[in-house]
């Protein structure tokens, strides 16, 4: 039996008001993860607990829900309660024109309040049915809407809408550009598209491909897709009137296009994008063009995907410029997900067992424009696959990264095509490179797509995936194509001098620097390291189990806890200097659910600052060991595992008890960052994360990865600000400059210096000690005193900062200007091999 079935029964037993046999014209049980139709006010979300199947609408803090139903008959509704105190309450409504709603259906109270479902069942006349939804009462009490059921007289009706666009604007001569159009049904009725008018209108030079919707029935809350193709024959205007005849109203598109002569010469890049100069003789012994119209595909070296085009070195691999020239859609496999080679690297782990299709590579259907060599995605950072839970939900989600393009002599024609891409574990930072090639055509030929995973940064899951995929070349204008590709020309402009790490000792040959020292307490499992110093970026090679990593300078690297610095704690330093009155922030005033304490006392968080819960020193907390919390079985399932807003929350505000005065012991939470970037979003006005975009990382010229973060699920969509941003390496050293720099950009002071000068331990205040004497924690900065190593360099007293994330990743702010980072899976922290050998160029001990 299907999931869809197994719920449907469940619903049906849980409404023993429906009569048996009786056939419901609306089931509305949540289960498609959203409350989309209903106009809300107040908190009102998606839950997983307290469920008729395994979704409920959760109401609180005085919100409402109301939705109407293209049906009558009897009205069957569900209704439960939990936390309920004296005068609050859960009430439904029913109602036949949405302005008369009488008495409620159901009243709970706080007897009622045990989080069982009660129904009821109702008659209404009259074609609609509107149904409320009310509850009274504080953020601390919960309403749950489930179980909504109409059966009777009503006749379902279908509701049609079209999107998508007919205008094609200008396409060359013997070209085609081709426009996906959209049928949806928001009706309670099936939608048939004629059987036998269907589709009209569109001739030549106008047609229709992939198309779904022709003689078919759409469900309600479903849609069906097709295209329109444009294929000028001559340099003039067409156009034409597209028919969709179906059982509510027939529907039309307006299609328009222009046939244009000889293109322009496309444009050549800026003098800061690479251009090949090689003559294409690569001689190249795997991904031939034979292999990639092949049907299978083994794990091999990623040398083999770019042959050099992506290194530092990219003049000496022979590549030539390209001279077809790609702007459309990339499509693997018609646009669905699609199952590829599979196997977890993990010993001992077996964490596979734990996804739901980890093997499968979620539906890819992007656009990309092109300048000279170089390959630019339109969408740029966290690509999400769907919501868990949802119909297209997908283990992984994308980022995809610029890449290369370039022509090789043994290619037939094509040029061929390099792109890097991640795949991150939907709703964690855990993160998977790879890259795609596939070579094409001018006039729309291409190959299959060969795809590899082959490295990551996660700690508790690795794999390899591989396989060829089909591709289609959807040739067509993509809307903002300049600007993508002047911002690309940018990005690249902007980053930081790059030479190989091994250039440290040849730049400073007095100081007998070994750069083999730097990065080796994490050569264990190694991603990437380096080091910025007077200006330039020393960049060791980015490691995967075949290869390095062709695209090091995009190679998508987790925040983890990094993201509690540069994230949350930079967050509330801009908040601080553009209001000084922001240091005082309390948790309490600006985080509802944490405002009630149990059974009427009073809240553990009453008297706890933003910045007390930046610096893990709230006074809440179990175990007094400094992470005894953070590893606990309560808080994976109750933090790390849930997705909603109003999950994390809870478990944020009710977990921990209160054992010290805050500013006095510290405590590691993930969660006690999650409440203070939500205090501090609930202070601020707009997004704040969107804002610390916008006036940070955007001056600061970090990558476009860097602008998009892991959000919960569901209508309050906050950043988990503990963790969920990419960098790359570039982004890490300029954030650790951006400290080494007081918060300075361009000459003016973006963050308040005084928190600042707390991150470098040069304000006085040193913090609470962690796990000994030798390390504090201040601001979202861990410090270390390089003065007690049992060989130390440097005398007591010395501090440096840094920035530190789970599974073996750091940000080192050393007192001599340099900035030392590195990822790796090693678990391991330490970083005395670049203190050691960083010292050899100057004095490091800040004295």
């Amino acid at each position: 039996m299907n999931c869809f079935n197994i719920r449907s029964l469940a619903l049906a037993m849980a409404l023993s008001t429906v009569s048996i046999g009786a056939v419901a014209d609306v089931i509305e049980d949540f289960e498609d993860g959203d409350f989309a139709g209903w106009t809300t006010s107040g908190t009102v979300a998606i839950n997983t607990q307290k469920t008729i199947g395994n979704y409920s609408m959760r109401l609180r803090g005085g919100a409402t829900a109301e939705r109407s139903f293209a049906a009558d008959g009897d009205v069957t509704v569900a209704l439960a309660a939990t936390s309920l105190e004296t005068n609050n309450f859960c009430d439904v409504y029913v109602s036949e024109d949405g302005v008369n709603w009488g008495s409620s259906l159901i009243t709970l109270n706080k007897v009622q309040d045990n989080g069982t479902f009660t129904t009821a069942t109702t008659t209404t006349n009259g074609g609609t049915t509107y149904i409320r939804y009310v509850q009274t009462g504080s953020a601390a009490d919960y309403c749950y809407a489930d179980g909504i059921s109409i059966v009777g007289a009503g006749v379902p009706t279908p509701s049609v809408g079209v999107s998508g666009s007919g205008s094609f604007g200008d396409v060359l001569v013997g070209d085609s550009a081709t426009n996906t159009i959209t049928v949806s049904n928001t009706g309670n009725a099936n939608l048939d598209v004629s059987a036998i008018s269907g589709i009209s209108g569109a001739s030549a030079p106008f047609s229709l491909a992939n198309d779904n919707c022709s003689n078919s029935a759409v469900a309600p809350d479903s849609s069906c897709s097709f295209d329109v193709v444009f294929a000028p024959t001559a340099e003039t205007a067409s156009s034409a009137t597209l028919t969709i005849a179906n059982n509510d109203s027939n529907q039309t598109v307006a299609l328009s296009g222009t046939g244009t002569g000889t293109p322009p010469e496309p444009p050549e890049p800026t003098g800061d994008l690479h251009v090949f100069t090689g003559s294409g003789n690569v001689a190249r012994t795997a991904l031939t063009i034979n292999d990639l119209n092949g049907s299978s595909l083994s794990v091999m070296d990623f040398s083999h995907y770019s042959h050099g085009v992506a290194e530092i070195d990219a003049d000496n691999s022979n590549a030539q410029e390209p001279t077809n020239t790609f702007e459309g859609r990339l499509v693997l496999n018609g646009g669905n997900a699609t199952a590829l080679n599979f196997n977890e690297q993990t010993s001992g782990r077996g964490q596979a067992g734990n996804y739901n299709s980890p093997g499968t590579l979620p539906a890819f259907d992007f656009e990309f424009v092109q300048i000279g060599s170089h390959i630019i995605p339109k969408t740029r950072g966290l690509i999400v696959s769907g919501n868990i839970g949802s119909p297209d939900f997908q283990d992984w989600n994308y980022i995809l990264e610029p890449g290369r393009v370039w022509n090789e002599t043994n290619d037939a024609g094509y040029s061929r095509v390099a792109i890097p891409f991640a795949l991150q574990e939907n709703q964690a930072n855990c993160t998977h490179n790879g890259v795609i090639t596939f070579a094409f055509k001018d006039d729309g030929s291409i190959t299959n797509a060969a795809v590899q995973i082959g490295g990551e940064t996660c700690l508790y899951f690795q794999y390899d995936l591989t396989g060829l995929v089909s591709a289609n070349y959807v040739q067509g204008t993509v809307s903002g194509a300049a600007t993508i590709i002047t911002d690309y020309e940018a990005e690249v402009a902007n980053r930081i001098p790059v030479k190989p790490i091994a250039e440290l000792a040849t730049d400073y040959p007095a100081s007998n620097v070994n750069v083999a020292n730097i990065g080796s307490e994490q050569s264990s499992a190694p991603t990437t390291h380096g080091v910025l110093y007077n200006g330039v970026h020393y960049a060791g090679a980015c490691s995967t189990r075949h290869g390095d990593y062709p695209f090091c300078e995009v190679m998508s690297l987790p925040s983890y806890s990094t993201a509690k610095t540069a994230t949350a704690n930079f967050a509330f330093a801009l908040l601080v200097e553009q209001n000084s009155a922001a240091r005082n922030i309390m948790v309490s005033p600006n985080v509802s659910e944490c405002q009630d304490g149990i059974n009427g006392t009073s809240s553990i968080w009453s008297d706890v600052s933003v910045e007390n819960a930046l610096d893990m020193a709230t006074g809440n907390y179990r175990l007094a060991s400094y992470q005894g919390d953070e590893g606990s079985t309560a808080v994976v399932n109750e933090f790390f595992l849930t997705f909603t807003h109003d999950e994390k929350i809870a478990h944020s505000c009710e977990r921990y008890i209160r054992k010290s005065l805050p500013n006095t012991h510290f405590s590691y939470h993930s969660s006690d960052t999650y409440i203070a970037g939500v205090a501090m979003d609930n202070y601020s006005s707009g997004d704040l994360f969107d804002k610390l975009v916008d006036e940070v990382y955007k001056p600061l010229n970090l990558s476009p990865v860097t602008y998009t973060t892991v959000r919960t699920e569901g209508s309050v969509a906050d950043p988990y600000w503990s963790h969920g941003l990419t960098w790359h390496a570039d982004d890490m050293i300029k954030l650790g400059q951006f400290i080494n720099d007081r918060g300075v950009i361009n000459g003016q002071q973006v963050l308040d210096p005084s928190i600042m000068d707390d991150m470098l331990v040069k304000g006085g205040d040193l913090g609470l000690e962690t796990y000994g004497s030798e390390s504090n924690y201040l601001n979202g900065v861990w410090t270390y005193d390089m003065g007690q190593r049992s060989s130390p360099l440097c005398p007591v007293g010395s501090w440096v900062s840094y920035m530190s994330g789970y599974g073996g990743i750091g940000v080192v702010m050393f007192p001599n200007g340099a900035v030392y980072y590195y990822v790796s899976d090693s678990d391991a922290y330490a970083f005395g091999g670049a203190e050691a050998e960083l010292h050899k160029i100057s004095n490091i001990c800040g004295n």
